[in-house]
């Protein structure tokens, strides 16, 4: 009698904390629609009040959006009453999901990303959302950076998760040793034919794969923008940069400060422990500092 009393007592105690732990009404559901002949996916959380924050947000490199980090972020901001639309690129092909397939053409570029930024925030835009920030992590980042560049009074913000940082030297002399190409005279070549496909071709951590040769520039020549500290200068929309301090990438972010330093519209923050993905509680600082960063009235 007396463990079984102790049993129910426990058993109360469990339900009772359950009850205390927030949980949101916010519920996520997949949404593919058509763009430009493609099928392209998302997956939205919605929110009822359309005047609130909104947050639109993008995958790194050859990734997708039911990656660890955007999929966390989702549900953090959700968990604080907060919609979201995480998206996948298309990149050239219809109906993606997953990571990119590298025995497939790679025929999506860089800059392709810009349309469609801009066709999801017009999906969101329609829906009533009336005060849209964007999210990027990794390229990711540095393709948000160039979208609030050049679409500053179609945002309200950006925050960028360990964004892009691109040096053309340093990118040339990585490259060749790899794959013993003369990687100068590959994009000199490229230029005048850049709709030449090319295979068995070494191109971001793809191996032997096949690229046109548009891409190819887009991935390897200086333009377009790749370097998010470049990108930031000249920014006009408040803009939050992340960085962990267990990326290795964070340091060479760190030594271009003095691109954007004068622009009083960046600020960055370092995460302790955080590694390039953000993994567990690097994205729930993440998520507590861009709620602290919202307008007092967004809360």
């Amino acid at each position: 009698m007396k463990h079984s009393f102790l049993l129910s007592k426990t058993l109360l105690l469990i339900l009772l904390l359950i009850s205390l732990i927030p949980t949101s009404h916010l519920i996520a559901k997949p949404l593919t629609l058509s763009f430009n002949k493609l099928v392209v996916n998302a997956e939205i959380i919605e929110s009822k009040d359309k005047q609130k924050p909104f947050f639109l947000i993008l995958h790194g490199t050859l990734a997708w959006h039911g990656m660890e980090l955007p999929n966390t972020i989702q549900q953090l901001l959700a968990d604080e009453d907060y919609g979201s639309l995480a998206f996948t690129l298309s990149l050239g092909e219809t109906n993606r999901s997953g990571f990119f397939d590298c025995t497939h053409p790679i025929i999506s570029g860089h800059e392709d990303a810009q349309v469609e930024i801009e066709f999801w925030l017009n999906q969101l835009t329609k829906m009533g959302y009336q005060n849209i920030m964007l999210i990027g992590h990794s390229r990711g980042g540095a393709q948000m950076a160039s979208f609030a560049l050049e679409n500053a009074e179609k945002i309200k913000g950006a925050f960028l998760i360990a964004p892009l940082i691109w040096d053309k030297k340093q990118v040339h002399s990585s490259y060749q040793p790899v794959s013993k190409l003369d990687l100068i005279q590959q994009l000199e070549r490229l230029k005048m034919q850049p709709n030449k496909i090319l295979s068995n071709q070494n191109i971001l951590h793809c191996k032997k794969a096949t690229v046109s040769g548009k891409a190819f520039l887009s991935y390897y020549d200086e333009l377009p923008e790749k370097n998010t500290p470049g990108l930031l200068k000249s920014i006009t929309v408040p803009t939050k940069i992340y960085l962990g301090d267990s990326d290795p990438l964070t340091k060479g972010f760190v030594a271009q400060k003095a691109l954007f330093s004068h622009n009083k519209m960046i600020k960055h923050i370092m995460i302790e422990d955080a590694d390039h993905f953000f993994r567990d509680f690097a994205a729930e600082e993440v998520v507590s500092d861009i709620i602290g960063s919202l307008p007092a009235e967004s809360h």
